[in-house]
């Protein structure tokens, strides 16, 4: 009879573990481009365990880190008709503040996809155009 019981223990254990939400992946950002205020460590953002919005209407707030060991906070929406996510965020690399906006579109994070965007480093006037790709985080500056 206790065999049962901790067999069905064990049992009833394993499949609520299974269930568990998986925890979010971090969503990494690089701007770069030719007519972009930003690329390499300076065009790098991490958004740590970023759960971009799943639904029309929603907005997520984002927190993270820019160039490595500068921060940036922003909003993430998906557009009424879910099709694309619209990322707006400021941030601070070495003293200096900086703004950029993305349009992830289609609305999907696969490593490698490549979306437009604007920058602006040391102003706030979104003044360039970015190519914004999603890429590994390993590749984050400044971290080990």
């Amino acid at each position: 009879m206790i065999a049962v019981r901790l067999a069905l223990a064990g049992l009833l254990a394993g499949s609520l573990a299974g269930a568990a939400p998986a925890a979010a992946a971090d969503l990494c950002l690089q701007f770069s481009g030719a007519s972009c205020d930003l690329s390499g460590d300076l065009g790098f953002f991490r958004f740590p365990a970023t759960k971009l919005p799943k639904t029309a209407k929603k907005a997520v707030a984002l927190h993270g880190r820019a160039c490595g060991t500068g921060t940036v906070t922003g909003t993430a929406v998906r557009n009424p008709v879910g099709t694309l996510i619209q990322l707006g965020a400021t941030f601070v690399c070495d003293a200096t503040p900086g703004v950029i906006s993305a349009d992830i579109d289609p609305a999907s994070t696969a490593l490698g996809s490549v979306h437009t965007g604007d920058a602006s480093y040391g102003a706030f006037d979104l003044s360039s155009s970015c190519d914004v790709t999603i890429v590994d985080c390993d590749g984050e500056p400044g971290q080990p």
